[in-house]
This record gives structure tokens, C-alpha cells and sequence, in this order.
């Protein structure tokens, strides 16, 4: 039972993170809103952690450190950006949600505990990233006009 509400944390979290991620993109980072997203996403990296590590290094870097660092950098993206000004905050959430997608993609496709979870990742994936980069093509859009 623990293990499934770790992996539907995971989900809502990664739905949180895009949502937030295309708010950031129209210039208003939903501070209130992204912090209860944050929440949900750090309780799920420490049921990770005691449900499928037992807290455990070896058991976190069993597939290799570049999956931990990865995940874990992802992680510090989103909790340092809790602390900094909305500029620099919506880079690391754009940067933190292009991370976390690619692991969310990866995992879903390898891992049969969130495999149910395929389709609502790749959705929000798709969304997220085709938002973005409608927001960067209008931005761009925009300042060839005022120049």
C-alpha cells in the first residue's frame, strides 16, 4: 500500500511540476501553489527512499550514479527554487521539469511498479513540453516585434 501512494505521489507531483512549469512560462510562478507541489514532490523522494531503498546508498545507486544524481539533481533544482527570486525560480523550474520528464518517461517505459502510470506522464509530458515551447515561440514573437 505504501508503495503505491509513493508512485501516485510521483504522478501528482509531476503534474504539479508541469502545471507550474506553464504558469512560469506566462510569467507568473504560482509561489503558494508550487510550494504545496514541492511538498508533495519531496515527501515522494523520501517514501522513495524508505520504501524501495530502506535508506540504504547502495540500494539508492544500484543502477548507477548517474540516475541518482540525476534524480536527486532534479530534487535540488526544485527546493532551491523555494528559495530564490521569481526570475531565477522559473529557470530552475523549467530546467527541473525537463529533467524530472525525461526520468518520468525513462521510468514509466522500464519499470513495471509505474507502468500503469504510462499514459497520464506521457500526456503531461507532452503538454508541458509543447506549452513551453508555444510560451518561448510567442516570447520570441513578441520581442521581434519591439525591435
Amino acid at each position: 500500500m505504501l508503495e503505491r501512494i509513493t508512485f501516485l505521489l510521483a504522478v501528482i507531483g509531476y503534474a504539479g511540476l508541469t502545471t507550474t512549469a506553464l504558469l512560469a512560462a506566462l510569467r507568473r510562478l504560482p509561489v503558494v501553489f508550487w510550494r504545496g507541489v514541492a511538498l508533495v514532490i519531496v515527501t515522494h523522494v523520501a517514501l522513495v527512499w524508505m520504501v524501495r531503498y530502506d535508506w540504504q546508498f547502495a540500494s539508492a545507486t544500484r543502477n548507477g550514479y548517474v540516475g541518482f544524481l540525476i534524480f536527486h539533481g532534479a530534487l535540488a533544482l526544485i527546493v532551491a527554487s523555494l528559495f530564490l527570486g521569481d526570475r531565477r525560480a522559473r529557470v530552475l523550474v523549467w530546467s527541473a521539469f525537463a529533467i524530472v520528464s525525461l526520468g518520468a518517461l525513462g521510468a514509466v517505459f522500464r519499470y513495471e511498479v509505474v507502468a500503469i502510470y504510462r499514459a497520464p506522464v506521457m500526456l503531461a509530458a507532452a503538454v508541458g513540453a509543447g506549452g513551453l515551447a508555444r510560451a518561448y515561440y510567442l516570447s520570441r514573437q513578441r520581442q521581434t516585434k519591439a525591435a
